[in-house]
């Protein structure tokens, strides 16, 4: 298997600095969020943002890892892609409407849960954002399987630029905190605008040969990759919903505020999963079991010496950053609670890069089970740890949930794929 010499590490770069302004962006929402309003309001717009994201999986119904795993195995076969790219987006659109018309029914449920005012009244102002939502995810999968890293980047980074910029309008505007999520639902759109005339100069939507045939794979890719990647997202906000049932709204900015910014650190292997995704299928369908565990043992030891003493760096230098940052409310706290996760992500860092490798490889099904069992053990451990500990529980418990995600992960590779990891 070959690739254009110096492209991966091209890329690299690119989704790095990408990377590192979106991460920047992230933080600059919360920071004017808390300093705007309070920690309350922080808590309000995650627990939104919680469902949102909920929401947001079951929206595009798992097609675009469809085009993630379709769309190489065309370009690699000297084929075109666009009706893999075309019938994804026309099924997202289907499940996406169908979504949003029932979470509309259901509208007032998020407030009851969370028995939260503002949550109810901020809840119905984010759904249009799922249709968007939808139609970004698939198209920028479109984009990340032909590897045009470059583009993917921007666009990511773009998603984070219009966040903040809607969060800042509406706090310089004296928006009211039920207000403050209508912000996912503007940056989604905007992102829409410029994504879709881009994607264009690659895709042709009107290509209607074997498009009944791409629907039907399309489908029952997504179909079978949907529970695993519903969980793989929700997950990232398990901790936030268990939180929402079991202390308050101000509790829930403070450890959103550092599980923001350990979401960013998160970014760091996920920037290295975006680029060697394709490079996983490749090397399986060039090289099977073999080549891909080459490929994966090499970069996970390249992974875990680049990442892990990042984010150590990063655990001492945590409370300049919240100095320079103004932030001013229990500190301490913040602090304590993202190195649990910090120090989480750093012991597993060298697998966080391959959480998609059952999808890529064509086993959407052993990425549902991995997925669960991760989704499993992390809801498990906060509903272990919330209890005793309050924040610092969920901290903590999250943080052993990514050791099991790696212990699971090597076990399935091992087991159903016959890779060692």
């Amino acid at each position: 298997m070959r690739l254009p010499k110096g492209k991966f590490t091209t890329d690299l770069f690119w989704s790095a600095g990408a990377f590192a302004l979106g991460a920047l962006f992230g933080v600059l929402v919360n920071v004017v969020i808390v300093r705007g309003y309070d920690a309350a309001a922080l808590g309000v717009f995650n627990l939104v943002y919680a469902v949102y994201i909920l929401l947001s999986q079951l929206a595009v119904g798992g097609v675009h890892l469809a085009v993630q795993a379709f769309v190489p195995r065309e370009v690699a076969a000297g084929r075109s892609a666009d009706t893999q790219v075309t019938a994804s987006f026309l099924l997202s659109t289907l499940t996406s409407l169908l979504v949003i018309a029932m979470a509309w029914a259901f509208r007032d449920l998020p407030g009851e849960w969370f028995s939260s005012t503002a949550v109810r009244e901020a809840f119905p102002l984010v759904l249009p954002g799922l249709l968007f939502f939808s139609w970004n995810k698939v198209l920028l999968s479109f984009h990340n399987g032909a590897r045009r890293m470059k583009l993917f980047a921007v666009m990511q980074l773009l998603r984070f630029l219009f966040l903040f910029a809607a969060v800042g309008y509406l706090t310089y505007s004296n928006a009211s905190v039920a207000r403050l999520p209508v912000a996912l639902f503007w940056s989604e759109a905007a992102l829409f605008l410029i994504v879709l005339p881009i994607s264009l100069r690659f895709w042709k939507p009107t290509a209607r040969v074997g498009l009944s045939a791409a629907l039907r794979e399309n489908w029952r890719f997504g179909n079978r990759a949907l529970a695993g990647n519903f969980l793989l997202d929700v997950n990232t906000r398990v901790d936030v919903f268990l939180l929402g049932l079991f202390t308050n709204e101000t509790a829930i900015g403070l450890y959103s505020f550092a599980a923001t910014i350990a979401e960013g650190v998160l970014q760091l292997p996920v920037l290295f999963r975006n680029n060697i995704n394709p490079v996983l299928s490749r090397a399986w369908h060039s090289g099977g079991a073999g080549l891909l565990t080459k490929v994966i043992d090499r970069n996970r030891r390249a992974f875990f010496k680049l990442l892990a003493p990042l984010i150590l760096v990063s655990v001492v230098l945590f409370p300049v950053a919240l100095w320079l940052l103004g932030m001013e409310e229990e500190p301490m706290t913040i602090w304590a609670l993202y190195a649990l996760l910090a120090l989480g992500i750093a012991a597993t860092s060298g697998y966080q890069a391959f959480q998609m490798l059952f999808s890529q490889v064509g086993h959407p099904g052993t990425q549902t089970v991995f997925i669960a069992g991760f989704f499993l053990s992390n809801l498990l451990l906060n509903l272990l740890f919330i209890p005793m500990l309050g924040v610092y529980g969920s901290a903590l418990g999250t943080a052993l949930a990514f050791v099991a995600m790696a212990i699971l992960l090597r076990l399935l590779a091992r087991r159903v794929l016959n890779v060692h990891m």
